[in-house]
């Protein structure tokens, strides 16, 4: 794959970590700049190239909240795939108090799957609202 194809700006929308929960230990952090397919322990930034980023909105079933998907599509020199890195916003859709000013944030969650979104690579962690 060409490097004019790779969007690195998209790195700079990618947080660096999230967190996995340890129970009653606390967390762990985990990078985001490495590959996540099984078998490839491709570290660094300079090794993966964002491509593309895709957003959809998910109503949820109960209307109380909405899921909103940021997919990024990543190419791995190393093993030369490519995989999705998937933030999962769950966001209220209960009225706003006047003091807060942005949408309420529930939850967001990361996991990786393949580039066709067929095999889910699992559950990376959470990452923290800012």
């Amino acid at each position: 794959m060409e490097s004019t194809k790779y969007n690195e700006d998209l790195w700079d929308e990618i947080p660096a970590y999230a967190f996995m929960a340890l129970g009653r230990r606390g967390r762990e952090e985990i990078s985001l700049t490495q590959c996540f397919i099984p078998n490839c322990s491709c570290n660094g930034d300079d090794k993966l190239h964002p491509l593309v980023k895709k957003m959809e909105t998910i109503p949820a079933s109960d209307q109380k909240f909405s899921i909103q998907k940021s997919k990024y599509l990543i190419h791995c020199d190393c093993c030369n795939q490519q995989f999705h890195l998937v933030f999962e916003k769950h966001l209220s859709n209960e009225p706003k108090k006047e003091d807060l000013n942005e949408e309420a944030i529930l939850l967001e969650r990361v996991y990786a799957s393949d580039a066709d979104d067929q095999v889910d690579y699992g559950e990376i962690g959470f990452v923290q609202p800012k």
